[in-house]
Protein backbone atom coordinates (compact mmCIF):
# COMPACT_ATOMS: atom_id res chain seq x y z
CA UNK A 1 0.00 0.00 0.00
CA UNK A 2 1.28 3.46 -0.93
CA UNK A 3 1.37 6.04 1.75
CA UNK A 4 1.00 9.73 1.19
CA UNK A 5 4.65 10.24 2.13
CA UNK A 6 6.00 7.97 -0.63
CA UNK A 7 4.10 9.75 -3.41
CA UNK A 8 6.09 12.42 -5.20
CA UNK A 9 5.19 15.02 -7.80
CA UNK A 10 3.61 18.42 -8.18
CA UNK A 11 0.17 19.40 -7.13
CA UNK A 12 -2.04 21.31 -9.54
CA UNK A 13 -1.65 24.49 -7.47
CA UNK A 14 2.18 24.24 -7.56
CA UNK A 15 2.07 23.70 -11.32
CA UNK A 16 -0.19 26.74 -11.86
CA UNK A 17 2.06 28.93 -9.69
CA UNK A 18 5.10 27.82 -11.71
CA UNK A 19 3.38 28.57 -15.03
CA UNK A 20 2.27 31.99 -13.74
CA UNK A 21 5.81 32.90 -12.63
CA UNK A 22 7.18 31.74 -16.00
CA UNK A 23 4.57 33.86 -17.81
CA UNK A 24 5.50 36.95 -15.79
CA UNK A 25 9.22 36.44 -16.51
CA UNK A 26 8.57 36.02 -20.24
CA UNK A 27 6.40 39.14 -20.30
CA UNK A 28 9.14 41.17 -18.62
CA UNK A 29 11.89 39.77 -20.85
CA UNK A 30 10.15 40.03 -24.24
CA UNK A 31 10.92 43.73 -24.92
CA UNK A 32 14.62 43.24 -24.16
CA UNK A 33 14.66 40.19 -26.39
CA UNK A 34 13.08 42.14 -29.26
CA UNK A 35 15.68 44.93 -28.96
CA UNK A 36 18.44 42.31 -28.89
CA UNK A 37 17.01 40.66 -32.04
CA UNK A 38 16.82 44.00 -33.89
CA UNK A 39 20.39 44.88 -32.91
CA UNK A 40 21.56 41.44 -34.06
CA UNK A 41 19.82 41.88 -37.44
CA UNK A 42 21.42 45.32 -37.90
CA UNK A 43 24.82 43.92 -36.96
CA UNK A 44 24.45 41.00 -39.39
CA UNK A 45 23.47 43.31 -42.25
CA UNK A 46 26.35 45.71 -41.46
CA UNK A 47 28.81 42.82 -41.27
CA UNK A 48 27.62 41.57 -44.67
CA UNK A 49 28.24 44.96 -46.32
CA UNK A 50 31.58 45.42 -44.52
CA UNK A 51 32.72 41.95 -45.60
CA UNK A 52 31.94 42.79 -49.23
CA UNK A 53 33.87 46.05 -49.00
CA UNK A 54 36.84 44.31 -47.40
CA UNK A 55 36.76 41.64 -50.10
CA UNK A 56 36.79 44.27 -52.86
CA UNK A 57 39.71 46.13 -51.28
CA UNK A 58 41.68 42.94 -50.64
CA UNK A 59 41.12 41.65 -54.17
CA UNK A 60 42.24 45.00 -55.63
CA UNK A 61 45.52 44.72 -53.75
CA UNK A 62 45.95 40.98 -54.40
CA UNK A 63 45.26 41.19 -58.13
CA UNK A 64 46.97 44.57 -58.58
CA UNK A 65 43.86 45.74 -60.47
CA UNK A 66 40.94 48.08 -59.97
CA UNK A 67 38.07 46.30 -58.21
CA UNK A 68 34.54 47.62 -57.74
CA UNK A 69 32.03 47.02 -54.95
CA UNK A 70 28.42 47.58 -56.01
CA UNK A 71 25.59 47.65 -53.48
CA UNK A 72 22.20 46.49 -54.73
CA UNK A 73 18.92 46.24 -52.83
CA UNK A 74 19.54 46.50 -49.11
CA UNK A 75 22.58 44.29 -48.29
CA UNK A 76 22.87 42.61 -51.69
CA UNK A 77 26.30 43.30 -53.23
CA UNK A 78 28.64 42.39 -56.08
CA UNK A 79 32.42 42.56 -56.21
CA UNK A 80 34.01 42.60 -59.66
CA UNK A 81 37.22 43.46 -61.45
CA UNK A 82 36.70 46.60 -63.54
CA UNK A 83 38.87 45.91 -66.57
CA UNK A 84 38.42 43.33 -68.01
CA UNK A 85 34.97 43.00 -66.44
CA UNK A 86 34.93 39.89 -64.22
CA UNK A 87 32.54 39.20 -61.37
CA UNK A 88 34.36 37.82 -58.34
CA UNK A 89 31.59 37.38 -55.82
CA UNK A 90 27.88 38.08 -55.35
CA UNK A 91 25.91 38.00 -52.11
CA UNK A 92 22.19 38.08 -51.61
CA UNK A 93 20.56 39.87 -48.70
CA UNK A 94 21.94 38.97 -45.32
CA UNK A 95 20.61 40.11 -42.00
CA UNK A 96 16.95 40.92 -42.10
CA UNK A 97 14.31 42.27 -44.42
CA UNK A 98 13.79 44.87 -41.68
CA UNK A 99 17.29 46.32 -42.20
CA UNK A 100 17.29 49.74 -43.87
CA UNK A 101 20.45 50.68 -45.76
CA UNK A 102 21.12 54.35 -46.55
CA UNK A 103 24.09 55.37 -48.66
CA UNK A 104 25.91 58.69 -48.67
CA UNK A 105 26.23 60.55 -50.93
CA UNK A 106 22.67 59.88 -52.06
CA UNK A 107 22.29 58.04 -55.34
CA UNK A 108 25.70 56.40 -55.21
CA UNK A 109 25.80 52.60 -55.34
CA UNK A 110 29.45 51.76 -56.01
CA UNK A 111 32.92 52.31 -54.69
CA UNK A 112 36.10 51.41 -56.56
CA UNK A 113 39.42 50.45 -55.02
CA UNK A 114 42.74 50.84 -56.83
CA UNK A 115 45.68 48.41 -56.78
CA UNK A 116 47.00 50.01 -53.58
CA UNK A 117 43.67 49.58 -51.79
CA UNK A 118 42.74 53.26 -51.92
CA UNK A 119 39.39 54.59 -53.04
CA UNK A 120 39.44 55.83 -56.63
CA UNK A 121 36.89 57.37 -58.97
CA UNK A 122 34.25 55.08 -60.44
CA UNK A 123 34.49 54.18 -64.14
CA UNK A 124 31.05 55.61 -64.84
CA UNK A 125 32.03 58.91 -63.14
CA UNK A 126 29.34 58.42 -60.47
CA UNK A 127 29.95 59.46 -56.89
CA UNK A 128 31.69 56.84 -54.78
CA UNK A 129 30.11 55.59 -51.56
CA UNK A 130 31.44 57.44 -48.48
CA UNK A 131 29.23 55.98 -45.76
CA UNK A 132 26.64 53.26 -45.38
CA UNK A 133 24.12 53.61 -42.55
CA UNK A 134 22.18 50.57 -41.41
CA UNK A 135 19.19 50.68 -39.09
CA UNK A 136 15.96 48.78 -38.54
CA UNK A 137 12.55 49.51 -40.05
CA UNK A 138 10.93 48.33 -36.83
CA UNK A 139 13.24 50.39 -34.62
CA UNK A 140 12.25 50.84 -31.01
CA UNK A 141 14.12 52.55 -28.21
CA UNK A 142 17.42 50.86 -27.46
CA UNK A 143 18.09 49.85 -31.07
CA UNK A 144 21.57 50.90 -32.18
CA UNK A 145 22.15 51.77 -35.84
CA UNK A 146 25.58 51.17 -37.37
CA UNK A 147 27.63 53.12 -39.91
CA UNK A 148 30.37 51.94 -42.26
CA UNK A 149 32.83 54.68 -43.20
CA UNK A 150 35.04 54.42 -46.30
CA UNK A 151 37.91 56.90 -46.19
CA UNK A 152 39.67 58.25 -49.31
CA UNK A 153 42.68 56.07 -48.41
CA UNK A 154 40.37 53.03 -48.61
CA UNK A 155 40.32 52.12 -44.95
CA UNK A 156 37.01 50.75 -43.70
CA UNK A 157 35.48 51.22 -40.28
CA UNK A 158 32.21 50.16 -38.69
CA UNK A 159 31.09 52.53 -35.93
CA UNK A 160 28.11 53.81 -33.96
CA UNK A 161 26.72 57.12 -35.33
CA UNK A 162 25.26 58.09 -31.94
CA UNK A 163 26.56 61.61 -31.23
CA UNK A 164 25.84 61.18 -27.51
CA UNK A 165 28.71 58.71 -27.09
CA UNK A 166 31.72 60.07 -25.22
CA UNK A 167 34.47 61.56 -27.37
CA UNK A 168 36.94 58.82 -26.38
CA UNK A 169 34.52 55.94 -26.94
CA UNK A 170 36.02 53.61 -29.61
CA UNK A 171 32.54 52.79 -30.96
CA UNK A 172 31.89 56.43 -31.88
CA UNK A 173 32.15 57.61 -35.47
CA UNK A 174 34.59 60.50 -35.64
CA UNK A 175 33.20 63.58 -37.30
Amino acid sequence: MLTRQSMRGFTLVELLIGITVLGILLTLGAPSFMVWMQNTQIRTAADAVLNGLQLARTEAIRRNKTVQFALGNQTEWTVSVVNPQQQLQYRMDEGSANAIVQISPGGSTTVTFDALGGRTSNNDASSAIDTVDITSATATSGVRPLRIVITPSGSLRMCDPDVNLAAGDPRRCTQ
